[in-house]
């Protein structure tokens, strides 16, 4: 069996009155009020009317459902195919997906949309087929990515990883010998639980560059097997960290709130410089929230510079912008938000994720880079302090020098002055 996603069958619409019926219920009708009358009456072309759905972007949802990265996993419209001697889906189906109606798309729409896709209609578009009725992929489990929004920095105080399929008679002790020999010479293991009844064994390691990525692919040698580790997510994790010793958990929570601190550091992307990552997703977001659909960013100007930018932490970035000739704002195929929009040589256009981007950034972040004086230029500040404080340590040496001469005059003075009273008292000769 397989977790593919499963689709509701669409509702059967109700069959019209009968004309009988209808008439009756026209008779027991409730008069209309004069507003409900005018706005009956109004000309149709003042009415509010939806606006129509954007062709390339019906085009590469409905392209999208029949293609192989989506029926390896859409179990619902694979059967469906499956069903079908000839391979036809029905448009019914595709126009009841949620990503269909947020985009307001007819039948009419994507026969319109269709008109130059590899992909086959049949009556006016009451079917759709892959091209020539393609094979159908095989069905697969949808990939769990864990995530990775909410544990992006799961393991900024250090990893929290599992061994699995460990052989009988080996104990926690191989397995901390082992992990060590693979770890950075100066960091050791934190804590290594007893193997479990399911013969499993959790390891607890302080944070370190690189640490995530080593034991995501971490392989030992234990009782004549090779064991790999699996970093710990959600649930898995939280109960992992029940069982740490408190001073172990309370050390992890201390790393972690040091790696944050150290991460809210200032970064450059391009020729801009942001505050933290924040400060760039912010930027990104009134990027996308100043330009109207379909408005296209000036090549000469700062935001198309940063988008540009951005595309090279992309995971497919030179893939993504070679042969890039502009770049659009425009609404999602994947619903109602907007994203960016890539225009190719010869006008042909791709949707591009910023998300993706930034998240490559928060992980490696550019931060900007502190500028350490040179050599020369340290030793002759050092000459120069050293030349100033000596010439403050004379200036003191003079101002207390004057201070012990004064002294000593006040004290000459204090010795002159009976003296010199004495003679102001003696008797003048007659």
């Amino acid at each position: 069996m397989t977790d593919a996603v499963k689709r509701k069958e669409p509702e059967v619409e109700a069959p019209a009155a009968a004309p009988a019926a209808a008439a009756e219920a026209a008779k027991e009708e409730k008069p209309k009020s004069p507003a409900t009358e005018a706005k009956a009456t109004e000309p149709e072309a003042k009415r509010l009317k939806p606006a129509p759905a954007d062709a390339a972007v019906v085009r590469k949802q409905v392209e999208y459902y029949l293609s192989d990265d989506n029926l390896k996993h859409d179990k619902f419209f694979s059967e469906k195919i499956a069903s079908d001697s000839e391979g036809w889906l029905e448009m019914g189906l595709i126009l009841s997906c949620n990503k269909m109606k947020a985009i307001r798309a007819s039948k009419e729409d994507v026969v319109a949309a269709l008109k130059d896709s590899k992909l086959e209609l049949r009556d006016g578009g009451a079917a759709v087929r892959r091209p020539g009725n393609a094979a159908l992929p095989k069905l697969e489990a949808k990939p769990n990515h864990h995530g990775k929004k909410n544990t992006m920095h799961a393991h900024d105080g250090g990893v929290i990883a599992v061994f699995k399929n460990i052989p009988a008679e080996q104990s926690w002790m191989q397995i901390k010998e082992k992990v060590k020999e693979k770890l950075p010479g100066k960091v050791n293991v934190w804590h290594v639980s007893e193997v479990n009844d399911k013969s499993q064994c959790f390891v607890a390691s302080p944070p370190f560059d690189g640490d995530v990525q080593l034991f995501e692919g971490l392989e030992i040698e234990v009782g004549g097997s090779k064991v790999k580790s699996e970093v710990c997510y959600g649930e898995v994790l939280q109960q992992t960290l029940k069982t740490l010793p408190k001073h172990i958990r309370d050390k992890r929570e201390r790393e972690s709130r040091k790696r944050q601190k150290e991460r809210n550091r200032p970064i450059i992307v391009g020729s801009q410089k942001f505050v933290n990552v924040g400060a760039l997703r912010s930027k990104v977001r009134e990027i996308l929230n100043s330009r109207s659909d379909g408005e296209a960013l000036k090549p000469e100007g700062t935001d198309y510079k940063l988008v540009m930018a951005l595309l090279e932490f992309h995971p497919r970035g030179k893939d993504k912008f070679g042969g890039t000739t502009g770049i659009k704002v425009a609404k999602s195929a994947q619903g109602d938000s907007r994203c960016f929009y890539l225009v190719k040589e010869g006008g042909a256009e791709e949707d591009v994720s910023m998300k993706k981007c930034i998240d490559a950034v928060e992980l490696n972040p550019p931060y900007v880079k502190v500028e350490k004086k040179p050599i020369k230029d340290e030793a002759e500040g050092a000459k120069k302090e050293g030349e100033e404080a000596k010439q403050e340590e004379g200036k003191d040496a003079k101002k207390e020098e004057s201070k012990e001469e004064k002294k000593e005059a006040d004290v000459k003075q204090e010795k002159e002055a009976p003296s010199a009273k004495a003679k102001e008292e003696e008797p003048v000769a007659a």
